[in-house]
């Protein structure tokens, strides 16, 4: 059974996919931590690097954009036979404007990673007005793939350019003509709101969060979804036109208690964070993110087994290989990921764990590649990182440890505040006082206190503060009561006026 739920009604937007009973990935957007992934900008060239073979592009955003040579429509489409020897002078200059859209989210002191050719996403395929290719889905047959190939090439125009998705393999010509039409409606009304902006501007935002429940529907095919915010099936229906034709089951959560916290989801958020994961077997992997690649490695533990040692290692080695895919998709590890396999003499059994990894590999929505052994026995995964892993996006350094371990940002035990009150009967109490340490207040009453007045508007309730000093982001729901005690009771009071 496929479960997805969504917890949206808060400023931090979150949801999990549960497969036959086992999580297999969690999406957290903070408002701090919004992807610019699929955003589409009217950039302005600042400077051109010949010796980069790329440009930097002002979007408006503090770091500017960087683009290479081969991203660029005016190179994509030269015909000159010698264009990959030329400078990329030739095809932009300085102060030029241009339409981009961002590949890659700020990544350390880099700003975002531009492409000049555009990708419009539609359920059943990608339209590329500046792309020049077709391609299609490998799920299908070749005589299928080839059919489809024919049909995208007849509709297409000068330089489009189609990627066909698996959900088009299976439908009629028309109704893809007809979302492909959509698409090209859409490229249009961008291209004319360039001539009503001044550069750099944004044209078109796109919301990462429902488009990966989007795509998830359209994996699992079928299953439950359980949400607490009416919107959210107006935002998944202007992506999924075709929602009706789904077989997903719908429940509105109306509970008081969080749905995460309903359907034991928080728990699982907590083990996401943990370095050690135990099998079912006994055996364990031990996980470890560094800022050059996530290092996993894998340990017999408890287990014996009955059979060979060489079959006991094989066998603890694919019972670990199984997690890690899992694991991979529920931190959202990305980059160079680096598995410490028990050691295994056998070619054989390498062979078996590396096709059991590209299997489960095909799963995942990321593209991941299982590159194989090296020499020193390591086994080599590639990610592709579009945005910042669970544990980087929930968790921040400790300054009580100088660095060496991790605890709760301030936006998560914020916001974990929020859902508490939100899940806290107060009918009879017309204010609260909260112990709190001062930057989590200030993230907590957003800025000119907008978050706190949104809050206390739809509770009914006065909130005070009282700012205490630790060395973690925390705080704590002190007392109930009427506003006269509570803000008697609130020394070096915040409450929000």
């Amino acid at each position: 059974m496929n479960e997805i739920f969504v917890d949206s009604k808060t400023a931090e937007q979150r949801f999990a996919i549960r497969e036959n009973g086992l999580v297999t990935r969690f999406f957290v957007e903070q408002p701090s931590d919004i992807s610019e992934v699929g955003n589409i900008y009217l950039g302005k060239v600042e400077s051109v690097k010949k010796g980069m073979n790329a440009v930097f592009v002002d979007i408006g955003k503090e770091k500017n954009g960087f683009l290479q040579k081969d991203q660029l429509p005016a190179y994509i489409h030269s015909t000159d036979p010698r264009k990959k020897d030329m400078p990329i002078s030739k095809f932009i200059t300085e102060g030029e404007k241009l339409l981009v859209q961002v590949k890659k989210d700020e990544t350390g002191g880099k700003g975002v990673l531009l492409t000049g050719i555009i990708e419009i996403p539609g359920e059943k395929s990608i339209y590329m007005p500046e792309g020049k290719y077709i391609a299609v889905s490998k799920k299908g047959d070749e005589r299928l793939r080839d059919t489809w190939r024919d049909i995208a090439l007849k509709f297409k125009e000068n330089k489009e350019g189609f990627i066909i998705r698996t959900e088009a393999l299976s439908g009629s010509k028309e109704e893809w003509e007809q979302e492909a039409e959509q698409l090209r409606n859409t490229y249009i009304s961008i291209q004319n709101m360039q001539t009503k902006v001044k550069a750099p501007a944004i044209l078109m935002r796109k919301s990462l969060f429902f488009e990966e429940i989007v795509r998830e529907m359209g994996r699992l095919k079928n299953g439950e979804l359980y949400y607490n915010d009416k919107e959210i099936l107006n935002g998944i229906q202007n992506l999924l036109p075709s929602l009706e034709k789904m077989d997903w089951e719908f429940h509105f959560h109306q509970d008081k208690e969080g749905v995460f916290s309903k359907y034991g989801l928080e728990n699982e958020i907590g083990k996401a964070f943990r370095p050690i994961v135990w099998l079912n077997n006994g055996a364990y992997i031990v996980i470890n993110e560094t800022e050059a690649a996530i290092v996993i490695d894998v340990n017999t533990g408890k287990f014996t087994g009955k059979q060979a040692v060489s079959e006991t290692v094989v066998q603890t080695n694919l019972a670990a290989a199984k997690e890690i895919a899992r694991q991979l998709r529920l931190r959202d590890y990305s980059g160079m990921i680096l598995i410490d396999f028990i050691d295994m003499e056998s070619n054989a059994d390498k062979r078996k764990v590396k096709q059991l990894l590209e299997e489960l590999f095909k799963k995942d929505p990321k593209h991941t590649r299982a590159v194989g052994f090296t020499p020193l026995g390591i086994f080599e995964v590639t990610r592709k990182r579009t945005k910042l892993s669970l544990p980087k996006i929930m968790q921040t350094k400790c300054s009580a440890c100088h660095g060496t371990g991790f605890v709760e940002s301030p936006e998560t035990v914020s916001f974990r505040l929020e859902r508490e009150l939100f899940e806290t009967p107060m009918d009879e109490h017309d204010a609260v006082l909260i112990e709190i340490d001062k930057e989590t207040m200030e993230i907590f009453k957003g800025v000119g206190n907008r978050h706190l007045l949104r809050i206390e508007k739809l509770l009914h309730i006065k909130i005070f503060f009282k700012v205490i000093h630790t060395l973690k982001f925390e705080y704590f729901i002190r007392q109930f009561g009427s506003v006269e005690v509570i803000k008697a009771k609130a020394v070096d009071m915040h409450n929000g006026i």
